[in-house]
């Protein structure tokens, strides 16, 4: 009765476009990665984890590939809004990129109303193949966003 009460509870949260869940792979495709100027936050962890990856301090992390707003440390973009790390039309920390990129496209922003959600499918052309992701785990996803 749990999991029927938890599979409603998710269905009635989500736009009716995804109530039935949606398949999703990267396809490594960048769009997500480029354009735009956005905020793509990094925890402490995530900092040790890049730093490491990259044989790179992480006080030289910091002062070359991090910023602060507001309290909130954000990766550097490119004058054109890029990810510091979108080199030659690929992510150059993919295997350790922060959670933020690794729940795209299931933000809040994206999920929140069919509009958006398309608008979202049209931008991103891993929507619609790989993984499957069930309502219960898309709303696991949105929930853990906003409460970070």
């Amino acid at each position: 009765m749990y999991e029927e009460l938890k599979k409603t509870r998710a269905h009635s949260q989500l736009p009716s476009c995804l109530a039935d869940g949606v398949r999703f792979s990267c396809t490594d495709c960048g769009l997500c990665c480029s354009g735009a100027p956005g905020k793509v936050r990094v925890s402490e962890e995530e900092i040790r984890e890049i730093s490491e990856y990259r044989n790179q301090s992480e006080t030289d992390f910091r002062s070359s590939e991090t910023r602060v707003v507001k309290g909130e440390v954000l990766l550097k973009e490119k004058e054109n809004g890029d990810c510091v790390f979108f080199v030659n039309n690929r992510c150059q920390i993919h295997e350790v990129k922060p959670r933020q990129c690794r729940t795209y496209p299931f933000w809040f922003q994206n999920v929140r109303n069919d509009r958006a959600w398309q608008k979202t499918c049209k931008e991103c052309p891993g929507i619609g193949q790989g993984k499957w992701y069930s309502p219960e785990e898309i709303v696991e996803v949105v929930m853990d966003e906003l409460n970070s």
